[in-house]
């Protein structure tokens, strides 16, 4: 399926952030490559198989590797999804950094702002860096991500209406679909646009 996954580059260097590294390592490895990026640090915005599967062969290039405690869980034990996903990478290993609790952090020479954003899974995070915000399927252009595998409506609901306070329009890069900005989804996306009211 398709997954977005992102290399996040600093302007004054080599240095760069992998969000969510999906399932294909040699493309991430190219596509870095091309981009002159040196990856420092891997950041998993949640544990479902579609944004983890390459971590154990993109590891070996980059560490650490940053996710949060209640989906930490996903980097050693197999999910629900793994009778459907032919995997033969490396095996996983536990993460390098757990966040116990959301708030500023210095990950690869990046300051991440870390919001914690439960609900499609129990750690489900946002990751914010100057006027961006990654948030894995948190929040999609016009809809949000499903709570079919292990997900918590009103834990979703909280997190949106947190989200909808923001003062700041962020652009937001989400796990799935297209680049929208904060401010375009409270005026459009029905799961959130009634707490930003």
């Amino acid at each position: 399926m398709p997954t977005n996954c992102y290399i996040v580059r600093k302007t004054d260097c080599r240095d760069a952030l992998l969000i969510d590294p999906g399932d294909d390592d040699l493309v991430i490895k190219k596509v870095a490559s091309e981009m002159g990026a040196s990856i420092k640090a891997i950041l998993l915005t949640h544990g479902h198989f579609d944004h983890i599967l390459a971590v154990g062969d993109m590891r070996q290039v980059a560490k650490p590797v940053a996710i949060h405690k209640d989906d930490a869980h996903s980097l050693t034990e197999r999910d629900m999804f793994s009778p459907l996903v032919a995997y033969d990478g490396r095996p996983f290993e536990k993460a390098e950094i757990i966040f116990e609790t959301e708030g500023s952090y210095s990950i690869g020479g990046f300051d991440v702002e870390v919001l914690f954003t439960p609900g499609h899974t129990d750690g489900s995070v946002c990751y914010v860096m100057g006027d961006s915000m990654f948030t894995g399927d948190t929040l999609f252009k016009g809809s949000v991500g499903t709570l079919d595998y292990g997900g918590n409506l009103q834990k979703q609901r909280t997190s949106l209406a947190r989200l909808a306070t923001l003062a700041k329009d962020y652009t937001l890069y989400p796990g799935h679909g297209e680049v929208t900005t904060l401010s375009y989804e409270k005026q459009t996306n029905p799961f959130i646009r009634n707490f930003a009211l």
